[in-house]
């Protein structure tokens, strides 16, 4: 395997004013903590479209931040059947995975040109009880993916394929916003192989579903650029009172279930 090479970066100088710093895993130490760690415990990592950043088996050896870019997170079956399981944005955790066993459960492919900022797990290791703010990011950070992977097995089962995509862009639009990047226009780094794979629809489903949200004026689409024109169509798709109610005449009982969707009207 083609490893990535990893070299010392001034991430310590430049922590305060990273635009994804609200998102880090150290993102409730202050820039004093910051600066007593020694300087080899940051690196900066570019990945080139295409690389891995880490594959399926490899041993746990760093935890990262996505900085720049996109990195796409994939399963591979015995069989070769491959799923993307999660579309990571920059200020987002990328490693955790690894945490369970000491070896990574999925493949980690840089969609676009991207960068990493990294910790060393051993060195993190060695800090943790002289900065528990440190462990707890970790910790926020692992109950986050917990609810993102909890609400996608939801939406999985229960959203047909046009609530997925709108549900999908809604929040893919929200996790831009959060880091500075114009929730009403931007790209799309995954191609649409990805994305049907991500939201467990076919390709030829997924063109029906884009075509019927740009007729109800809610986006318009040119490659991967998206546009919104409206959101007020895509909340008619998936309000969390519909949704509600056709969940629960499909399991044919009242069921109660996570407000999680509400997170979407924003």
């Amino acid at each position: 395997m083609n490893r990535i090479p990893r070299s010392p970066s001034k991430q310590l100088e430049t922590c305060t004013h990273c635009a994804a710093r609200s998102k880090c895993l150290i993102v409730k130490l202050t820039q004093e903590n910051i600066g007593k760690f020694p300087a080899p415990f940051f690196h900066s990592t570019k990945l080139q479209e295409g690389q891995y950043l880490f594959r399926t088996g490899d041993p746990l050896s760093h935890i990262y931040t996505l900085k720049l870019g996109a990195i796409k997170s994939e399963m591979v079956f015995q069989d070769g059947i491959r799923q993307v399981t999660h579309f990571s944005l920059p200020g987002e955790p990328i490693g955790l995975d690894g945490m369970a066993n000491g070896h990574h459960q999925v493949d980690a492919i840089s969609l676009v040109d991207s960068q990493v900022c990294s910790i060393s797990f051993d060195s993190l290791k060695k800090v943790e009880l002289e900065f528990p703010a440190l462990l707890d990011g970790i910790k926020n950070s692992l109950g986050a993916l917990l609810n993102a992977s909890n609400i996608h097995i939801f939406n999985l089962i229960n959203l047909t394929a046009l609530e997925k995509l709108a549900d999908f862009l809604i929040d893919y639009s929200n996790r831009l916003s959060s880091v500075g990047f114009d929730r009403d226009n931007f790209i799309l780094p995954m191609n649409r192989v990805d994305l049907a794979s991500y939201l467990g629809i076919k390709i030829e489903t997924l063109s029906r579903s884009i075509t019927q949200l740009e007729k109800i004026n809610a986006i318009v689409i040119q490659n991967r650029r998206i546009k919104f024109l409206s959101r007020k169509p895509i909340f008619e798709i998936i309000d969390p009172n519909i949704l509600r109610e056709k969940h629960a005449l499909k399991k044919s009982e009242t069921t109660i279930y996570t407000s999680a969707l509400e997170k979407r009207n924003q």
